[in-house]
């Protein structure tokens, strides 16, 4: 490989990171609704750990790699964090 390959594959990750950018924030804005739906509920609880583990499962059972079961579990445990505190500003 050379630098002017390198720089490609760079450009390459910048394009995608771009991408991932725009679906996480299209993702929060589904959480907000999904924390207004359970306000209005009266419900209290951000975190639904059976929700998790259904969405790790799922994941995993379509995980083609190279990432494997457990790297895929962290980076969207990550993300469900994330996701549970924008639900829990909203509340205050």
């Amino acid at each position: 490989m050379n630098n002017t390959e390198l720089k490609g594959l760079r450009t390459q990750i910048d394009e995608i990171n771009l991408k991932l950018l725009d679906l996480l924030n299209e993702r929060a804005r589904v959480v907000e609704l999904i924390g207004a739906y359970k306000r209005s509920a009266g419900i209290q609880d951000v975190y639904d750990p059976i929700r998790e583990r259904e969405i790790f499962e799922h994941l995993c059972s379509q995980n083609k790699g190279p990432f494997d079961d457990e790297m895929i579990k962290n980076i969207f445990k990550q993300i469900f964090d994330e996701s549970s505190e924008l639900q829990s500003r909203q509340r205050i």
